[in-house]
């Protein structure tokens, strides 16, 4: 998928302690959890405004969506979570 202007949205993985810990690509939409129960027929988690998210470790989930909120930007998160000792993986963009 592009952004919003049509250029490639980059996509990225955190990985802590050896373990995928978040796999974003930048584009609005929904932040998963993997540790929640999925929402009810018909309703959908609420959009992030540049975001599309989803967590695989419980423990660092609560921090991490924190941290995606509170966020302006990518950059702003990516130096967040490099402060918090998660390692970035950029993968190439997703078209």
């Amino acid at each position: 998928m592009t952004d919003a202007g049509g250029s490639p949205a980059r996509h990225i993985r955190l990985w802590r302690e050896g373990r995928l810990a978040l796999e974003l690509v930048e584009r609005p939409g929904p932040l998963v959890s993997t540790s929640a129960p999925p929402p009810l027929p018909g309703q959908l988690p609420p959009p992030h405004a540049w975001a599309t998210a989803s967590a695989f470790v419980a423990e660092w989930e609560g921090r991490l969506g924190m941290q995606l909120r509170a966020a302006p930007d990518l950059d702003a998160f990516l130096d967040a979570v490099r402060s918090d000792g998660f390692e970035v993986e950029e993968l190439p963009p997703v078209t």
